[in-house]
């Protein structure tokens, strides 16, 4: 089954004939036919959509809207209206109350279908979007703050017609209705419409000789990294089922089946927003969340369950390649003496300096971690002996060289570090057998090269530290 869908109408008729078209679509329909039994149906079912008739025998569609909000669980789950009357009063009057979408009877059920899978689409990545929030240990929104957010009130809104024309006529009614930055296209303006900062949201007119363009601009739109976080509505001008049947499907957030209606269209660019604000805070807080878990919070550096995984795809990229890497520890000398003669603020205030000038000396594409408290990982994808020792030594010199000044301490700090360093090689020979090494291989060969580096790290501060020692055992091979 592709979801459960809960069909409430007060005539049987009306709920027969549906859960035929419905489960025809590989749909489970559970049934109700008044708002009273709407919670327990509800939260008996489950249902990942509601089809509701607009009038009901003890309310109306907004009513059941409603209902499902006094239940958290429930609060977010899409709601069709099907309306025998498609008076545009009544159906901005649904919208307002928090309906998804207004469907006149006779249903067309290409639209009805095209219709609950957009909405089921944006209900299983708004579900996806929560369970990585939670996963990342991120916040929880806040209720009120589900509905909009102030910033909507300087969004960026991309008209496009097949003529400049019919976009100005747009802005000048729309502007009366919305405080949006309004922006007139043409729909070949594609760069500019690309150009950065882009919009955040985009009005697509599809009309009888530019639906195939701008179907395929729509589609583009919603694939492109620059845009694909933008807001999609797809205008039907004039109105036409198939057209907005395919614009749904082709990834459209919304689209006006009725064709330009300005107080529709502010409508639901206020609440398409609404569900931008709240979907881009909630990425805010998963990026965050993500970040928190692999970042040391003092420093800035990443952390070891950040470091680990990426010495394990450096090497398996080497065993693939056959490319050597390096692998070095590194650990700031008699640091436990610089906390008890000045403090632990001192201490930490080293371990900042010191974090960045290790950073500093080396390429993006290199790692430095924090894996203890005064102690680092190095990572240096590519690097051999010699590339490796120079590394090194300039890590070395970027400590050594210049005494920490820390605030409130009045002499300078003076600051050394011993580096322990391996290098990889050999990720890639066969075995006995003449089979390549397999990914349990390559982590046992992971784990033998950061005990070497352990030894050399060892070996330097044996030797009186402030120094380098590069394993005498170099090659990680068994």
């Amino acid at each position: 089954m592709q979801g459960t869908i809960l069909v409430i109408d007060g005539i049987s008729t009306n709920r027969i004939m549906l859960k035929v078209q419905l489960t025809a679509a590989y749909y489970a329909v559970e049934q109700a036919d008044c708002v009273a039994d709407v919670l327990e149906a509800a939260r008996h079912s489950r249902p990942d959509l509601v089809l509701t008739a607009m009038a009901l025998p003890d309310g109306t569609a907004a009513d059941v809207k409603e209902a499902l909000r006094q239940d958290e669980m429930l609060a977010d789950i899409p709601v069709i209206a099907i309306t025998q009357s498609n008076a545009s009063e009544r159906r901005l009057n649904a919208l307002s109350a928090g309906i998804d979408d207004v469907l006149p009877q006779p249903v067309d059920d290409v639209i009805l279908q095209a219709r609950i899978r957009s909405l089921l689409r944006a209900r299983s990545a708004n579900e996806e979007l929560h369970m990585q929030r939670d996963a990342s240990h991120g916040f929880v929104l806040p209720l009120s703050d589900r509905a909009g957010h102030p910033d909507c009130l300087k969004a960026s809104v991309a008209l496009i017609a097949q003529d400049t024309q019919t976009a100005q006529a747009w802005a000048e009614r729309l502007g009366e209705h919305v405080p949006y930055d309004l922006h007139c296209h043409q729909l070949d303006d594609i760069k500019l419409m690309m150009s950065a900062p882009v919009a955040d949201v985009f009005v697509v007119e599809l009309n009888e000789t530019s639906a195939g363009p701008g179907l395929r601009l729509l589609a583009d739109l919603r694939a492109r990294a620059a845009t694909r976080q933008a807001v999609v509505i797809a205008l039907p001008n004039p109105a036409d089922p198939q057209i907005a049947a395919e614009a749904l499907d082709r990834g459209a957030h919304d689209v006006l089946q009725a064709g330009f209606d300005v107080e529709e269209l502010a409508l639901r660019l206020t609440t398409q927003l609404q569900y931008k604000s709240r979907n881009d805070r909630l990425r805010d807080s998963v990026r965050n969340g993500l970040r928190a878990a692999v970042q040391d919070p003092m420093t800035g550096l990443y952390n070891r369950r950040y470091a680990k995984p990426f010495l394990d795809r450096t090497a398996t990229r080497a065993a693939e390649s056959g490319d050597t890497f390096a692998l070095m520890l590194a650990d700031l000398d008699h640091f436990k003496r610089i906390n008890d003669e000045y403090g632990h603020p001192a201490g930490d205030a080293v371990l900042i300096e010191a974090a960045r000038r290790l950073q500093d000396q080396l390429r993006p594409v290199d790692l430095v971690a924090r894996v203890g408290g005064e102690e680092f990982m190095i990572v240096l994808p590519g690097a051999d002996e010699i590339s490796a020792g120079m590394a090194a030594v300039a890590l070395c010199n970027a400590i050594n060289s210049q005494p920490f000044q820390v605030p409130g301490i009045a002499s300078p700090i003076a600051v050394t570090i011993s580096i322990g360093a391996v290098i990889g090689r050999d990720l890639a020979r066969k075995d006995d057998h003449g089979e390549r090494r397999g990914s349990d291989r390559v982590a046992s060969c992971v784990t033998e090269l950061i005990s070497q580096a352990d030894r050399a790290l060892y070996d330097a501060k044996n030797a009186g530290r402030n120094q380098v020692t590069l394993s005498k055992n170099r090659t990680a091979a068994a």
